[in-house]
């Protein structure tokens, strides 16, 4: 069975071109997890597929226990071609800070180096704290290392404003917090973003807003041209609306920065599998999907998605709708004995309708399948 998986898996991988994205589904147990781990292992291995072009991996995930493997959260922060920026720091214990510390890292050097175009990128940066009501500036905060303040205090702040949308930065002094991030003198602790130039702090944020910040700020400072994008259930703890935009606001990241970039999103959600627009996208639904298909998702209603490409159905669902009218003609002729009955009858038991008991249409289907 492994090897059946793996056999697929190193198919889809192969398959995959740039400047698409690329959606799996399943019901959970499916495979997702594993896929991810597989194709995260074997990019790591293989040094992020150079030959091919695929400079960097960023791994995403909205869930605190996702299952990227530890070559990938351990060892991103000393290893520039893979990028974590999850919540795991080893394989019992989670972090809300730690993945902000790697995005301050990335953040500091992309200004120190100059790396950020105020003009353009400035512009994608805005829309994206936009999205979260949130201000152009953010305080890092910071905690001295161990036995590290005499070395420290006379140098730098605990706290270091940064505006991300103006050059009005101090390289200079920036130039000193990564000295003392890279010495191990420093410790990110807590960043604060500002709504009507209140602060708030990561506990202060509900995990939602925490998430799109990381997603959207993450993809553009630690992104690069042929990189590869995970994101695992994106969904988690994000209101319908945002679950609409986050990945479409990704993929226009990717547009405008890194044209030349895959990502590939492991979601339950029909509002995120429908959110990119068709002409780039593919799907692939587990455990029976062997191959990427063109999406045909985008712009459908969330309850066509769940009937195409999650197979849930409802009592209100066209097909299902369809069914119980035809039995219920046959209840009411009197020809519930008739072949004809049996075949909807089983038909309707097929879907594995869950209906509360104060459902109106619950009472109608028990009526139906109880002949």
């Amino acid at each position: 069975m492994i090897g059946n998986d793996e056999s697929k898996f190193e198919a889809l991988l192969d398959s995959v071109h740039r400047g698409n994205v690329y959606f799996v589904t399943g019901k959970n147990g499916s495979g997702k997890s594993r896929f991810f781990s597989y194709a995260t292992k074997e990019h790591f291995k293989n040094q992020v597929y150079k030959t091919a072009g695929i400079n960097r991996i960023i791994c995403m995930s909205g869930t605190m226990h996702d299952k990227y493997p530890p070559d990938i959260y351990k060892k991103s922060l000393s290893n520039e071609s893979v990028i974590y920026l999850g919540n795991k720091v080893n394989n019992n214990m989670v972090s809300d800070t730690a993945p902000f510390r790697t995005l301050c890292k990335y953040i500091l050097s992309n200004i120190a180096n100059k790396v950020q175009l105020y003009g353009f990128s400035g512009d994608l940066i805005s829309n994206a704290l936009l999205r979260l009501n949130f201000g152009g500036s953010v305080v890092f905060k910071f905690r001295y290392g161990k036995n590290r303040k005499a070395e420290v205090f006379s140098s730098v702040s605990p706290e270091l404003l940064v505006n991300l949308v103006d050059n009005v930065n101090d390289i200079g002094l920036i130039d000193k917090y990564i000295q003392h991030l890279e010495a191990g003198d420093i410790l990110l602790s807590d960043v604060s973003f500002f709504r009507n130039d209140v602060p708030y702090g990561l506990a202060e944020l509900s995990s939602g807003e925490k998430q799109y910040a990381l997603a959207l700020l993450g993809f553009i400072y630690c992104g690069s041209p042929g990189c590869i994008l995970y994101y695992d259930e994106p969904e988690n703890s994000l209101h319908p609306s945002w679950q609409l935009s986050v990945v479409n606001d990704l993929a226009n990241i990717a547009d405008k920065l890194f044209p030349s970039s895959i990502l590939i999103v492991a979601t339950h959600s029909p509002l995120i599998a429908s959110s990119v627009r068709n002409e780039r996208t593919y799907i692939c639904d587990f455990p029976a999907g062997q191959s990427w298909q063109r999406s045909n998702l985008h712009g459908q209603a969330s309850d066509t998605v769940l009937r195409e490409q999650f197979h849930l159905y409802s009592a209100r669902s066209p097909e299902v709708y369809i069914i119980i009218n035809k039995c219920l003609d046959y209840i009411a002729k009197n020809e519930t004995n008739s072949p004809e009955f049996n075949i909807y009858q089983n038909e309707l038991r097929g879907y594995n309708l869950e209906l509360q008991s104060d459902d109106p249409l619950s009472e109608v289907v028990t009526t139906i399948l109880r002949f």
